[in-house]
């Protein structure tokens, strides 16, 4: 698993722990995260598949692919290949990725905002400092996402990837 491989710090070389801090970043930065999902209801989106890089690194990729009609894959590439199954929800107009990474055997929720446009897909962490309790369901998940959007502080660290 990729956590086992970046635990071994030590035995990268820099480019490959530049790698590992992009992806941990993304899989486990300090977004959201919530044993509930927003709910699974949007058909995918079509701008969403392909394959994306770092602007400021073009061999820092991962793969975004239909996995069916509602869901994708995200296959990350760090050292061996991490396949992660998620989802798309808008609410409010803003694109929120619902990504469902596996953890001990149980399934943790990890939100991003998202948004493409002209071939550049922006993600933002959604700021898990903006949560007063935890969730007790998934409608309380779904009215916090709808509160609280459209505050300018909800999404934070900004990541910009272009499509190959």
């Amino acid at each position: 698993m990729v956590v086992n491989k970046l635990l071994n710090i030590k035995e990268m070389n820099m480019k490959e722990k530049i790698t590992a801090m992009l992806l941990l970043s993304f899989m486990m930065g300090c977004t959201l995260e919530s044993e509930f999902s927003l709910p699974n209801d949007e058909e995918i989106k079509t701008e969403l598949i392909g394959e994306w890089s770092n602007e400021e690194d073009g061999n820092e990729t991962f793969r975004i692919e239909k996995n069916d009609d509602k869901t994708y894959t995200l296959t990350l590439n760090i050292m061996e290949e991490e396949k992660i199954t998620a989802f798309s929800k808008t609410i409010k107009e803003f694109g929120i990725m619902n990504v469902m990474a596996k953890e001990e055997g149980k399934v943790k929720n990890l939100f991003y905002g998202f948004r493409v446009e002209n071939n550049t897909l922006t993600y933002s962490e959604v700021n898990d400092a903006l949560i007063e309790n935890d969730f007790k369901s998934q409608t309380e998940l779904l009215n916090f996402f709808q509160e609280n959007i459209s505050k300018k502080e909800f999404f934070i660290n900004p990541v910009k990837l272009n499509k190959k």
